[in-house]
């Protein structure tokens, strides 16, 4: 689907286009409604969130026409609006799903962008499944091109990728053709950014990151439709995207990687969901610990030592500094800190959205714990996956052992229907109710089928009082 002569982002224009529901494999279609279902739960559960009040404060606002709705607030902006909150409510407690070599949270980008622009243009059901996967598979390539490599620089690849992913998504909604979608695509590419300095410290900009790559991909195509342009070499070109971002490395981009196969081989499903929020290095090793204490019998007060060996990737992000991941901050800081996240998964027996909290910080049997776990880099040991090899050294000197060489909710280790399902009705009942829940879910579930734009603004709401 890709042609000779032509710059990445015009392929990429072009099978974005050319992209028919019809075409797409059906466990491509039945992937894309579960990252409806979770990127929604999860926006949904985030009303009850500290940062939801600012968000939505902000954004309202602003005013302008009611087109979209904010999730589980019910409030109606401007689609560009819409999608920047709807975006940081779903990224806000990282219990969205990642790829773990793009490194991008792909479903807090695409996800509220087909809301907000689906709300305000109404598309048919095929129009809006090709435009979520034409997204998501471009925001994916583009980071997979570079594995790893935003990251490590200190860039958030959502904040990078995510803006093309937006473009496309809205450029396809908007029925724009190839030139257009180009031009929102080398427009997209100038809103590429997002720091990962909040991670290190416990601020919450990382929290925004998605819903500005929404936000600004949907403007890009919007001023595409007017005729703006934006430059056709926006990710290989000298000034592009990763000369801009990533130039001096030694190792140099896959570019062909970005279109190779596009349309034959796709991206989206290799995605991982999340069992936990928190940060995705931290779940196998959550895990791995689960799992032994229940097979050995062991309760934490009987644990020496728990030793966690991981990608050396993964080390800065969620195990340094050790003195700060230690003795987080915030419960928003708790969320990137490896040892925090073990020892908490190990002495209450869960880690939910709840157990994130204050008096989780000041717990002393999990602040104990967490200074008895051990991080451990290996660099034979592949990224793919966030995997993590497990070991547990009891007071009475045994030595148990796991390799879960992939997290729970990757392709290898996939979530069920039923599991997707209980996810979103624990993230969803609380704030909705029972019946709105069910509404909403099903409503999700028939999107590809019959798109009933009009009913989902009152799905989205809280119940009166």
């Amino acid at each position: 689907m890709t042609g000779a002569g032509q710059t990445l982002s015009e392929q990429l224009a072009r099978f974005s286009c050319g992209l028919e529901a019809a075409a797409l494999p059906a466990a491509v279609v039945e992937d894309a409604t579960h990252r409806v279902l979770d990127a929604v739960g999860v926006g949904v559960a985030a009303r009850n969130s500290d940062f939801a009040p600012a968000v939505v404060k902000v954004t309202t606002a602003a005013g302008g026409t009611e087109e979209a709705t904010i999730l589980g607030f019910g409030d109606r902006v401007p689609a560009p609006a819409a999608a920047f909150a709807n975006g940081a409510l779903i990224s806000g407690e990282d219990f969205d799903d990642m790829h773990s070599v793009a490194m991008v949270h792909i479903s807090s980008v695409v996800v509220p962008t087909l809301l907000a622009v689906g709300q305000r243009v109404r598309p048919s059901p095929e129009l809006a499944l090709a435009a979520l996967v034409a997204g998501a598979e471009i925001g994916l390539r583009i980071g997979a091109a570079a594995p790893h490599r935003f990251i490590l620089r200190g860039l958030h690849g959502t904040g990078v990728c995510g803006p093309f992913a937006s473009a496309a998504v809205a450029a396809k909604l908007l029925e724009l053709d190839d030139e257009q979608t180009t031009n929102a695509l080398g427009m997209a590419g100038s809103q590429s950014a997002g720091l990962m300095q909040g991670v290190l410290d416990g601020t919450w900009v990382k929290r925004l990151h998605a819903g500005w790559a929404a936000q600004s991909g949907i403007t890009a195509a919007l001023f595409a439709r007017e005729g703006f342009t934006g430059p056709r070499e926006v990710l290989e070109g000298r000034g592009g995207l990763y000369a801009a971002l990533l130039g001096g490395d030694a190792e140099a981009v896959d570019i062909a990687s970005v279109t190779a196969s596009l349309g034959d081989n796709w991206l989206l499903p290799t995605t991982s969901y999340k069992g936990y929020p928190s940060g995705a290095w931290t779940h196998a090793s959550m895990d791995g610990v689960a799992q032994l204490m229940a097979a050995h019998d062991i309760a934490p007060p009987g644990i020496d030592r728990i030793e966690c060996t991981l990608p050396a990737d993964a080390i800065p992000v969620v195990c340094e500094p050790r003195a700060t991941k230690l003795k987080p901050n915030s419960p928003y800081h708790a969320k990137f800190s490896l040892p925090f996240s073990v020892a908490l998964r190990a002495v209450l027996g869960h880690a939910t959205l709840a157990d994130y909290s204050d008096a989780s910080l000041r717990d002393p049997r999990v602040i104990d714990l967490a200074a008895r776990v051990q991080c451990i880099a290996d660099t034979e040991l592949p990224n793919d996956g966030f995997p993590a090899r497990v070991s547990i050294l009891t007071r009475d000197g045994e030595r148990f052992r796991t390799d879960l060489l992939m997290q729970r909710g990757s392709p290898q280790s996939a979530m069920s229907r039923a599991d997707h399902l209980a996810k979103f009705r624990e993230n969803t009942a609380e704030v909705l109710g029972d019946g709105v829940s069910a509404e909403l879910q099903e409503w999700i579930t028939s999107l590809w089928t019959s798109a009933d734009w009009d009913r989902l603004t009152s799905l989205l709401a809280p119940p009166a009082p």
